[in-house]
């Protein structure tokens, strides 16, 4: 599968099992792959679970989904096969371009899901020594995005220049970073203008905003900043990747509320919704929650949400500092703006539904559908569970979960 260069993208979620079968003296498997001789178990042999299926998003646009297994860096012992831990993965596949607010599918331990929210920051390492071809190092804890030094070369002119590549936990190298090595105070590293812009180190959020102007480095979502050379290996300065903190999904299909006017309710599980007034020319609905005796729990207004929110921010899926105003969100509850565009990468302009509920162009819509006559359509999720990255599984706390942007 080809590399991607866009940060807010997941593709694979891992469940690594924390513990080792049979034995527990085995070095982790982090971050390394299977063997190149391994052996593997091709699609159609399983086709109900390796073979892609097709799920729809809210909108109908059907999306690719994969599930499988893998295990990595195994061995034999005494006659009895050991797993080290980290070496036993059930992955799924899905999410590439998709939005989160758009309800899209997903397969998580082969129940069918819906994607509803996540978050990212960048995992940040400085002052590391880096010798050519030595194992990955993590960018912060155990399981994050980690370094690895490829090689090191000194050209015929005199310049310096080292390659770097970016390691998930399952082993899947990533993003590339080539630097040119730093020989006097008059040279500066090929990326040194990341360094100084982020402060300390670890998960450092929010995540630079890649795709809508970005002030640390516009064009990656990772970076490297040589500082020399050592006897030992090239000195590391600072380095950044993007990693992902937690995500939400819900197992549950969520309540579409259309046509709701100012006064109105609708229940949504131990809840009522109800909608505290609407601005269509503003793009915005004051939304507040109640429960079931009819006392307020939250009131947020949502949006704006208008044509030109999606003129100015056609990538509006991945503006961090967009996307939490379309949403209210209390303890398990989500209520959203109905958000109506189609995949944002799909080819040509950004598309927007229109009230017919078919997709068009986005010069070509006059309204944006959410709001119309004075009403709202809002989206409301019960149930969302929130899934921390690097922590035990709440359903089997024998594994922990992964992310991987492949």
């Amino acid at each position: 599968m080809g590399k991607r260069n866009s940060w807010s993208i997941v593709l694979a979620m891992m469940f690594l099992p924390a513990f080792a079968f049979v034995g527990y003296a085995q070095e982790s498997a982090h971050y390394k792959l299977p063997s190149p001789s391994a052996s593997y178990v091709d699609p159609p042999e399983m086709p109900q679970f390796l073979s892609p299926k097709l799920l729809p998003n809210r909108h109908g646009v059907k999306r690719g989904l994969t599930e499988g297994f893998m295990i990595r860096q195994s061995n034999i012992q005494n006659g009895k096969i050991v797993i080290p831990p980290g070496g036993l993965i059930y992955f799924t596949f899905g999410g590439e371009f998709f939005s989160t607010l758009n309800g899209e599918p997903f397969a998580f331990a082969g129940k069918e899901s819906i994607w509803v929210d996540k978050k990212e920051a960048m995992a940040i390492r400085r002052d590391l020594t880096m010798p050519p071809n030595g194992p990955p190092v993590p960018l912060g804890e155990e399981g994050t995005i980690a370094l690895a030094h490829t090689f090191f070369m000194e050209t015929q002119s005199g310049i310096r220049r080292a390659a770097f590549k970016f390691v998930f936990a399952n082993g899947y190298g990533t993003w590339d970073a080539s630097v040119f090595i730093p020989l006097d105070t008059y040279s500066r590293s090929q990326n040194a203008i990341a360094y100084s812009h982020l402060q300390g180190e670890g998960m450092t959020t929010p995540p630079p905003l890649q795709l809508l102007g970005d002030p640390y480095n516009a064009s990656s979502p990772s970076y490297v900043v040589a500082d020399g050379v050592a006897s030992e290996g090239t000195k590391v300065k600072e380095a950044g990747a993007l990693d992902m903190i937690w995500f939400k999904i819900s197992y549950e299909k969520p309540v579409i509320a259309s046509d709701m006017a100012a006064g109105q309710s609708i229940s949504a599980g131990k809840y009522q919704v109800k909608v505290l007034s609407v601005d269509s020319n503003q793009g915005t609905a004051r939304i507040a929650l109640l429960d079931s005796q009819g006392n307020a729990l939250a009131e947020k207004t949502l949006g704006p949400l208008t044509l030109e929110t999606y003129k100015a921010k056609q990538l509006i899926e991945y503006g961090t500092m967009v996307r939490p105003t379309l949403f209210l969100d209390y303890e398990n509850m989500r209520v959203q703006l109905d958000t109506k565009f189609d995949d944002i990468w799909s080819p040509g302009p950004i598309k927007l539904m229109n009230e017919a509920g078919d997709f068009l162009p986005l010069p070509q819509v006059n309204e944006v559908s959410t709001f119309h006559g004075g009403k709202v359509d809002l989206v409301i999720y019960k149930d969302v569970k929130k899934m921390e990255l690097r922590r035990p599984w709440d359903e089997d706390p024998r594994f922990i979960l992964q992310t991987a942007y492949i």
